[in-house]
């Protein structure tokens, strides 16, 4: 990824973009973080923000008119926050704790004209960028500040005026200022404050077309600023006078990038959604007390965006948002050698897009994903365990024991092929056949039926190699069929066909079914179930007005959770989620089972299936519109992911022989290995990624070839390594000739002596 492009992605992310108090407030003061202190009894910390911000903190912290509330965010919920109050409760709650500034002088000097707020703002910078700062002043130079506010004591005002001396700041009576046109020998650039009558004399003969941006007067490197109304306007024009005054001695533009000085507008996005309007709390003419300031602090919404981190558990998973992932993963790109430590987090991603349907600027995590895995992919860097066991799965929906491509039986030509996609066919093979007879009853010209995978898992892998060619193939088996509609039952295979084939054409089983009578035997459940769109339906509305409408249709009442639609979630199985990161799938199903307390209805096999693990009541919308012979569809368990592969290799053998009277295929040797397990073995194996298939296969090639070890207690330990991945059996063989399996692990490691062998 290159600099450029990471820039793009960090634009779109507004999360770091100031609230729009620090936006407005000229000097730029953290109201936010001051009324998080605040809120919290923290009033040293406020104090170290006023501090760190203001160049009169004293002052400044006690006078502040605050020009932030006519564009704080809590006005529309209730009334501003009173921030200048809450400063000066924090000034007077305890004093400043200024510590001596450790800059080295630079050597260049500067001139300041004028006692009043705006001249010594000006020197208060000055002094902090290094400089030697001399203010010419009236001898009673506090009078000025004094005159502002009953809140500026004398005190108070000597107390500024002290400090800036101790960072070296030299005031000299305003008599002893060389005329404006001599200041360059000695005191040039010069800054002169317009709060200061004596000092504005000075300007006399000067004309009065200051320039707006650097402040600079007719005379060359002589600024003036500073009458402004505001308090903190005043401030701002001193702040703004000595910068002009830095690029000045360093003969850099005054005008350019200078957008950011003083108010501008944030881009910043806070919702008030669920904010309830609470008014200010009075503010007393001597100010708030300790109690009185956290009360009003703590009405501060905190404004932030986030709006795709509140609703993404993904996203919160990490602690961060899309901003700073772009830069993690822009870093981890970029690594040369050693760890990869965004690795996990690239991989974790569903790619369901609702960030950007959520963002009020369009970032998407899917985009910056896609291409983050795309890069690692290409240069070779993603680590193979990611997407291993998916890709795997994806060669055996797209072999030959998983495919089948047919008219229907005695047809020569379709019109349509019904599409039912892999996790359909495994988890549930009876709604297939069943589906399929209903298609070719009620559909005219003809229905096919197609079993093949799409290739989502290589799309959401970036492996453009392996999609591209299962795509090429899936060409040329559609064109073979004579390029009929295609009647696809998984909108993840919608959306991958009609991204990257729109000329084949393609239909949601949805939609056709809606358009259709219904079938006899429809089963109603006993109460209201609450419906969830799979995250591929999310830019499909027709399909998710079409389940509705068949839903309706059938008297099914379905309540609408709180993200549906397009902003539905994900159930943890999109971009290979579960396959990367199994906690992170699982804590996301059960989080949006979670969102209520009926059972779930879906449309899609995969969330049925994603749902169930977690133990949540899900039933499919086939369920009720097939129904099967349970009569409790929604207690039905998940569908293992090796029963999954054995129901689609039985579906074909089924429907070629009863369909097609085609002869049976012969079985596998391995098939004929029975397996058992102990209590908990199937889960484990389950949660490891090992199919029995391959347990089967280790246990035939250990026993045909004696390529086994015995244990003291008779169990034996062998291995077989059909492709990239070890795996390791723990096996007891049983007097009824079955074999007891104790434990199976994995690994990646390549072991001498290991068996090998094709793919699982």
């Amino acid at each position: 990824m290159k600099r450029a492009r990471l820039q793009e992605f960090e634009y779109k992310c507004i999360q770091e973009e100031p609230p729009w108090c620090t936006a407005a407030c000229p000097l730029h003061l953290d109201g936010r973080g001051l009324c998080r202190a605040v809120g919290e009894g923290k009033f040293d910390e406020g104090r170290k923000i006023i501090e760190r911000t203001l160049p009169l903190p004293g002052v400044l912290g006690r006078i502040c008119d605050a020009p932030c509330r006519a564009v704080c965010k809590r006005r529309e919920a209730g009334g501003s926050i009173e921030l200048g109050g809450l400063e000066r409760a924090c000034l007077d709650e305890g004093p400043l704790r200024r510590r001596p500034l450790l800059i080295p002088k630079s050597g260049s000097a500067a001139a300041v004209a004028g006692c009043g707020i705006s001249s010594l703002s000006a020197a208060s910078d000055g002094a902090k960028k290094g400089y030697s700062v001399t203010v010419f002043c009236r001898p009673d130079n506090t009078a000025l500040l004094t005159a502002l506010s009953p809140a500026v004591t004398e005190e108070i005002a000597r107390e500024e005026l002290e400090w800036l001396e101790k960072q070296g700041v030299r005031f000299r009576p305003l008599a002893e200022m060389p005329p404006l046109q001599e200041t360059d020998s000695e005191f040039s650039p010069l800054y002169v404050g317009l709060d200061d009558p004596e000092a504005v004399l000075l300007l006399a003969d000067v004309k009065r077309n200051f320039d707006p941006v650097s402040l600079e007067t007719a005379i060359p490197g002589v600024f003036a600023g500073g009458d402004a109304p505001s308090f903190i306007g005043r401030a701002a024009d001193g702040r703004r006078g000595m910068k002009s005054v830095e690029r000045y001695l360093q003969k850099a533009s005054l005008h350019s990038s200078r957008e950011t000085e003083g108010p501008f507008e944030t881009r910043l996005y806070t919702s008030l959604k669920g904010v309830l309007p609470i008014p200010p709390l009075p503010l007393p003419e001597g100010g708030y007390s300790p109690s009185e300031a956290k009360e009003e602090a703590r009405r501060c919404l905190l404004c932030e965006c986030r709006e795709c981190v509140k609703t993404c558990i993904y996203l919160e998973e990490y602690g961060a948002y899309p901003k700073a992932y772009a830069r993690e993963i822009f870093n981890n790109l970029s690594v040369v050698s050693g760890t990869r430590s965004a690795n996990r987090m690239i991989n974790s991603c569903s790619l369901c897009g609702r960030c950007e349907r959520i963002c009020p600027n369009g970032f998407s995590m899917r985009e910056l994903i896609t291409e983050a895995r795309g890069e690692m992919v290409a240069v070779n860097k993603m680590p193979p365990s990611a997407h291993d066991f998916p890709l795997e799965d994806m060669a055996f929906n797209t072999s030959s024991k998983a495919v089948l491509a047919r008219h229907a039986p005695g047809a020569e030509k379709s019109g349509w092929a019904f599409f039912p996609g892999c996790r359909l066919t495994g988890s549930s093979p009876g709604h297939v056949r069943t589906l399929y007879d209903f298609l070719r009853e009620r559909l005219d010209g003809g229905v096919a039926l197609w079993m093949n995978c799409c290739g989502a898992p290589a799309r959401w892998a970036a492996r453009e190699d392996l999609f591209g060619g299962n795509l090429a193939a899936l060409r040329e088996e559609w064109a073979a069929l004579g390029k009929p509609v295609i009647i696809a039952a998984c909108t993840s295979c919608l959306e991958a066909l009609a991204a990257e084939a729109p000329e084949m054409r393609t239909v949601s089983l949805w939609e056709i079914l809606a358009g259709l009578d219904l079938p006899e035997g429809v089963r109603l459940p006993g109460e209201e179930m609450a419906l969830h769109d799979p995250c591929t339906s999310a830019e499909m509305p027709g399909v998710q007005r079409a389940v509705r409408a068949l839903a309706g249709k059938m008297g099914i009442k379905g309540e609408e959770l709180p993200l549906s639609g397009h902003l539905t979630t994900c159930c943890g199985w999109g971009g290979l989620q579960i396959c990367a990161n199994p906690p992170l799938a699982e804590k996301i199903a059960a989080g949006r089972g979670g969102e209520t307390s009926r059972d779930l209805l879906v449309y899609c096999a995969m969330c049925r299936d994603a749902f169930a693990r977690t133990g949540k009541r899900t039933a499919h919308l086939l369920d009720f519109l097939f129904p099967p012979g349970e009569s409790d569809v929604a207690a039905v368990p998940h569908v293992s992911f090796s029963d999954q592969r054995e129901n689609r290799i039985g579906l074909v053998r089924e429907l070629k022989r009863t369909l097609w009277k085609e002869e049976e295929i012969v079985a596998e040797p391995w098939e004929s290995v029975r397996l058992v397990y102990p209590a908990g073995m199937e889960e484990k194996l389950e949660e490891r990624r090992i199919l029995a298939s391959v347990v089967q296969r280790l246990i035939l090639h250990a026993e045909e070839g004696n390529r086994k070890i015995q244990k003291p207690d008779g169990t034996f330990l062998a291995s077989l390594r059909p492709a990239s991945v070890t795996y390791w059996a723990e096996y007891l063989p049983r007097e009824d000739g079955t074999f007891e399996v104790k434990n199976a692990w994995s690994h990646r490691m390549a072991v001498a002596g290991a068996g090998e062998g094709g793919e699982p």
